[in-house]
Parts: structure tokens; sequence; C-alpha cells
């Protein structure tokens, strides 16, 4: 089929959105004729990435609209991005009725940013099925958990649920999008129910994250009286809450464990100080690293922990269960959809305390049953191939099919 697609962020190196937005489309290029729209900052990646791969050129027809920028703004007023960025939707919607003018296609598909806020302006030609998604934005930040968060985090991410929620009820031309749409791709399980609250439709859950290849094929094996070696990686803010596992291990009476701890950030001193007040002298702070270093920190792990309190669904979640680690985290936000008692513990958010408890439980079990955590590490090899996004194509693929049907 002939699929028109505003993919604002597309590139074969990066990772995020950008990354997302290509991997959708070279999965789908190769069974449909795609025509995508996205921001003239990507073309220097694409241009790279086809003179390394000339014969895959073919596949693809990109279009490329450049978004006026203004960094010293942004800076003041950090929501400031979506005025230059909603001006940037509306000249992808000109030249979406130029393209159509010379076209006939069978689908448009508003594929990314993720975030709910911003559904461009493709909804509005007629005549023509229009998909929107994978689409996220919609998760809450526990509200009793925003004290766990400090005074910056509380105030922070308590303002910004209060936002999110009127944003939910009142943008009107995201209401106009969904009714609009003939199929909604969610990105959780959260956001379908979002979805189906606030604007009474059906939608089908396909992640936006996913593998390019499985990493690994075997367990690693932890040794007899060998330290279990524990992973944590993220941005060190608030929402990361690596604090609360830091108060899990301090209530462990075997102190067996290694974390090892990726990333940095506004919260690294303050997390490194609690870690010292508690007597903890387990936990090796590696900062930022290049991308290998940090596979490699997490092949030689014995497990991976999530605690984030607001996220969609991060990749580094997929990357731990391809190299056959046991995922550890909170029954929350998109990582709910991704582990399951085969692969993982899922922590349940009630309570700091509890959370705090739990987390330190599920630790203990996979400290003292290897036989039982090497069950969840073969299951989680088995469970990344789920996320493979050749498969996420195939459904995205089936999605189209329908519709034109119908």
């Amino acid at each position: 089929m002939k699929i028109l697609v505003n993919c604002y962020a597309c590139s074969p190196y990066k990772g995020s959105e950008p990354g997302m937005g290509w991997n959708f489309v070279s999965s789908l290029a190769k069974k449909h004729e795609l025509h995508i729209i996205t921001e003239s900052k990507f073309q220097k990646d694409i241009d790279k990435y086809f003179t390394e791969n000339p014969t895959e050129k073919e596949h693809y027809n990109f279009y490329y609209i450049s978004k006026e920028r203004h960094k010293k703004l942004r800076k003041i007023w950090p929501p400031s991005y979506y005025w230059f960025y909603k001006k940037w939707q509306k000249e992808a919607y000109t030249l979406a009725l130029k393209l159509i003018s010379k076209n006939k296609f069978d689908i448009i598909h508003q594929l990314n940013m993720v975030g709910y806020r911003e559904p461009g302006y493709l909804w509005k030609i007629k005549d023509i099925p229009f998909v929107w998604g994978p689409i996220g934005g919609f998760n809450i930040t526990p509200w009793n958990m925003l004290p766990s968060m400090g005074l910056y985090g509380a105030i922070f991410y308590g303002c910004r649920n209060a936002i999110n929620l009127w944003q939910m009820h009142t943008m009107n031309r995201v209401r106009k999008a969904m009714q609009r749409a003939d199929c909604i791709i969610s990105a959780t399980k959260d956001c379908q129910d979002s979805i189906k609250k606030l604007y009474n439709k059906d939608s089908i859950i396909i992640s936006e994250v996913g593998l390019v290849k499985q990493t690994n094929i075997k367990v690693n094996i932890r040794e007899k009286n060998s330290p279990l070696k524990i992973c944590w990686s993220g941005e060190h803010s608030p929402r990361k809450s690596l604090n609360l596992l830091i108060e899990a291990l301090s209530k462990l009476k075997e102190k067996n464990i290694e974390l090892h701890v990726v990333g940095k950030g506004r919260e690294t001193n303050k997390w490194q100080r609690k870690a010292k007040s508690l007597g903890l002298n387990n936990i090796i702070w590696h900062g930022w690293v290049e991308r290998s270093t940090g596979l490699s920190i997490m092949g030689n792990s014995h497990a991976f922990i999530i605690t984030s309190m607001s996220d969609l669904t991060s990749t580094v979640i997929l990357e731990a269960l391809s190299y056959g680690l046991p995922v550890i985290t909170v029954d929350h936000c998109g990582f709910s959809n991704v582990i399951n008692s085969n692969c993982g513990i899922k922590i349940a958010v009630k309570n700091k305390e509890q959370i705090v408890n739990d987390l330190s439980k599920a630790i203990n079990k996979i400290l003292n049953d290897e036989e039982y955590r090497e069950l969840l590490a073969v299951g989680a090899i088995t469970r990344a191939k789920d996320f493979d996004w050749n498969e996420k194509a195939n459904k995205i693929g089936y999605i189209y099919n329908k519709i034109v049907k119908q």
C-alpha cells in the first residue's frame, strides 16, 4: 500500500523518539511504499544511512521541513517548544495536501511524536483513512508518591499532573483527532484506558519501543558465593526514584550484592549522600557512559531494576530482557505491559513504605534462589522476542489492511 506518514523525529543513528520513528518506518518500508514527512535536522543522518545502504533507498520517499528554534526562549519558558512544533505541524499539513494532489494514498499515519498533546493536522484530510499512534503521555505520577521525590520533585510532578489532567479534558483539537481516527494505537494499557475514558474510543496497544535484534541467547550464570550484580540505569531526576531502591537495599540483612548505577543528574549527589548515610558501600556509580559500556555493564549483571514513577516504556527495559536479566519493576507505566511473571517481578504501587519493603523482598528472593532467578532469565530472553520491530510492523500492517477493507 501507499502510506503517507507524519514522522517528525526520524534518525537511524539516534535513540528515543528519532530512533523509534526510524525503526517503525524502516520496518514498514519492507512491505509498503512510504512517503515520510520529517524534520530537516534529521536529513544528514538519513542521507548518511542511504550512502552506506544505497540498495534500501528505493523503499523510501522522504520530505523535509525545517522547524524554527528559539533556544533562549525555551530556556526561559520550556513549553514554548510546542509553539514552534505546532507551526511545523501546520506546514506538514500543507505539504501533505500537495502530496495528496499528486498521489493516491491508502492510509495517513500520524506516527510521532508520541505525546498526545500534538495530533498535528493530517486528521483534517477527508476520504483517506487516518491512523494515529502509538500515543502516550497520559500517565499521572502517583499523588501519594510525590513526597518521596523531595520538595522540587513533589512540586514539579504535582504541577505536571494538574496541567496534564487539565489538558486531557480541554484540548479540543486532540478530541477532534481522536474522533476522526479510523484506528488509534496506544503505547501502554494505561494510555488505552485513558483514551477510552476520555474520548470513548477503542485503541490497540503497540509499544512505542522495540528491539532491532536479540542481544543475547544465553543466561548469565551467577557463581556460588559471588555477589548478585544488579543494574539500574537512567537520568538522575526525581521521577526515576532511585532512592526507593537505595532504601530497599539498606533493609537487606545479606549484603552480597553490587548495585551498578548508570546515569547522572540533579539528584546524583543527593542519592549518593543517602546511600552513605545508610551505610551502603556496595553501590558503583558509573555516571553517563558510552552506550557500548552501558550495555557491557548490563551484560555482566544478574538482574535489572526499574523504580521510575513517570514514564512510557523505556528501551532499556527491553535491552535488559534481551540480555537475559530478570526485571524487578514497579507495576506502573508501560513497564506493566512488558514484564510478566515469566520474566520478572512487579511491585505494586500503594505507598512508599510498601514499595521499599516489596523491593527488598524481591531482591532477597532472587539473591537466595538462583534456580528461580535463572528461570526468570530464560523467560526474559523469550519475552524480548515479542518486541521485535518487524513484529510491530506486521501488527500495523494488519491494521492498515483491516481499515482499507472496511
